[in-house]
């Protein structure tokens, strides 16, 4: 029958327990019977048949243990049965001085297989107390030449050091047990996201009880490195180009573990784990890995798999443990293969959304592309046969604006290629946001400012300023039927600012909205919104009678960072 851990483990237990006990009778009948001491001093006949009675019940145990499972209640009582026995047998055979009394240690380490450190302890307490209230009684009636106080404090000593001494293999145990718990527990995460990873520093600092990780790894043949460290997430999984955190230690110690102790930085040697133990050597960790370390104690162990080699750091230990150097490589080997998983789901994911992305870009070609070239051929050919000199003139304007929208949707689709870092437009920022001005003044005939004070953004925010701008305007024109609007980028310090505001009637609620207002309510611009967030940035409106102001912020840094980094 297969059973539960950790009922297969008491089981086992108790059938130790009752072989034990067999045994430890049977030796007692045996010295009763081979040395029966002196009758005037011992009660022979009695012990030989309490020892005989104790046989038979230890046996009778052995045999229940061997075919049930005892519970917690049985267990309590054979365990004061025990120590009972052992009591009596000591009274009738010398009291404090009889050799009965190591049989005491068997109830000890009972104590320990079944309770755990806190029944070890418990039962010292119980045998001292037992022995020392019998003691305390029998030396009134035994003669003074036959007291022995040397062996009586030698043998309290005894029990107080091999309870002490279980106690601290029992807490040893349950620590292990821990520790195997927590690594079978390892968190599988779907995707490579801040917090995905911070789980996984988290998990594996609990394991070997560290208050700082610092993981460095490179993947593939990419050239730059990639650094995590815990508890401070908000770096995030950040990337390093050649040199500035790698090689993380010395080139003689590239793919071994070592130790050390003392604050981290200091210039003590420290201990490499080798096939012989552990060995002092002059390995030093990275200066900027260092920074990040802090704290009493280091720990470091590589870690290699078929796409991701790095390194794992942890220090500022609250208890280190005896195992630490093992079991740093083992922590170190999961977190190397929790990396490659986050890797390949990354790249998986990248992927599909790269083959929809080329979905979408044939749809696009092939739907509407070839639709509006069609209405632009039939504009031209009726502005042809049109004689009104306005009019023609409207429908020019009409098919300029159409040609503009084409271009930008050709942009547009070829961003969504493969090859979308060459087919994006390379214009400057100043020269696209004037062409949606004009593009907006066609469509809508309305006078449209815009003033652009920044010249250069990162890529992934000078790419979407023109759709902000372009989507701010037409949500003005819609909502407030203005007369005009008025469009102002500006750039303090990492802080980028885009204000749209306008004469017109407003949004259909008043007032001032945040961020959060807005997010939380469901009103304005939700794709706006929804834009503004995926650029880690803050949205906020005003909205009156005498018309709209909307502020796009945007933390520069931060829309470089994204949250999920990809390890492909």
């Amino acid at each position: 029958m297969n059973l539960p851990p950790p009922l297969a483990s008491r089981v086992q237990s108790e059938r130790v327990i009752a072989g034990g006990r067999v045994a430890l009778a049977a030796a007692s009948l045996f010295g009763v019977w081979w040395a029966p001491g002196q009758p005037a001093r011992f009660f022979v006949a009695l012990t030989y048949t309490l020892s005989g009675v104790y046989l038979a019940y230890a046996v009778g145990l052995f045999v229940l243990a061997c075919a049930r499972t005892l519970d917690d209640r049985l267990a309590i009582s054979t365990h004061v049965a025990d120590i009972a026995f052992v009591t009596v047998l000591q009274y009738f055979t010398g009291g404090p001085s009889s050799p009965f009394f190591l049989y005491f240690v068997f109830s000890l380490f009972s104590a320990t297989l079944r309770w755990d450190w806190k029944g070890t302890l418990s039962t010292a307490v119980t045998v001292l107390s037992v022995y020392i209230v019998m003691t305390l009684w029998m030396s009134r009636t035994i003669d003074p030449l036959l007291f022995e106080g040397d062996r009586i404090v030698t043998r309290c000593m005894y029990v107080i050091v091999v309870s002490g001494m279980l106690a601290y293999l029992s807490r040893h145990h349950e620590r292990l047990r821990g520790e195997i718990d927590r690594l079978a527990r390892w968190p599988q995460p779907g995707l490579l996201e801040s917090s995905a990873v911070a789980d996984l520093l988290r998990h594996a600092a609990d394991i070997v009880d560290a208050g700082r990780v610092v993981v460095v790894w490179e993947t593939g043949d990419e050239p730059d490195a990639r650094l995590a460290c815990w508890p401070d997430v908000r770096r995030g999984v950040s990337r390093h180009p050649p040199g500035e955190v790698t090689p993380p230690v010395s080139p003689n110690l590239d793919g071994a573990t070592f130790v050390a102790a003392g604050p981290v930085g200091a210039q003590q040697p420290l201990l490499v784990a080798t096939e012989r133990g552990v060995a002092p050597s002059d390995v030093r960790v990275h200066a900027r890995l260092v920074e990040l370390l802090g704290g009493e104690g280091l720990a470091s162990a590589p870690f290699r798999t078929d796409r991701v080699v790095g390194r794992v750091f942890f220090s500022d230990f609250a208890s280190p443990a005896a195992e630490l150097v093992p079991l740093t490589e083992v922590v170190a080997r999961e977190i190397g293969s929790s990396i490659e998983r986050l890797s390949l789901t990354e790249q998986m994911k990248e992927i599909a959304a790269r083959e929809e992305r080329l979905r979408v870009a044939r749809d696009l070609h092939d739907g509407v592309l070839q639709s509006l070239t069609g209405i632009r051929l039939d504009i031209g050919a009726l502005g042809g046969q049109i004689a009104d000199p306005g009019a023609r003139q409207r429908l020019a304007a009409i098919e300029r604006a159409l040609a503009m929208e084409q271009r930008e949707l050709r942009l547009f689709i070829g961003g969504l290629g493969p090859t979308a870092a060459r087919r994006r437009d390379q214009s400057p920022l100043a020269a696209r946001l004037d062409a949606v001005r004009e593009r907006i003044a066609l469509e809508w005939h309305m006078p449209v400012t815009v003033r652009c004070s920044v010249e250069t953004l990162p890529q992934p925010i000078d790419d979407a300023v023109p759709l902000m701008v372009h989507e701010g305007i037409v949500n003005a024109l819609k909502h407030g039927q203005p007369s005009r609007v008025a469009v102002t980028i500006d750039r303090r310090g990492d802080r980028l600012s885009i204000v749209v505001a306008d004469d017109g009637h407003g949004f259909p609620f008043r007032g001032h909205y945040t961020h959060a207002a807005l997010a939380q309510s469901a009103v304005g611009p939700k794709s706006l919104l929804e834009r503004v967030q995926a650029l880690g940035g803050e949205i906020s409106v005003d909205s009156s009678d005498n018309g709209a102001r909307v502020e796009l912020i945007i933390d520069v840094n931060a829309a470089c960072r994204p949250a999920s980094a990809a390890l492909a």
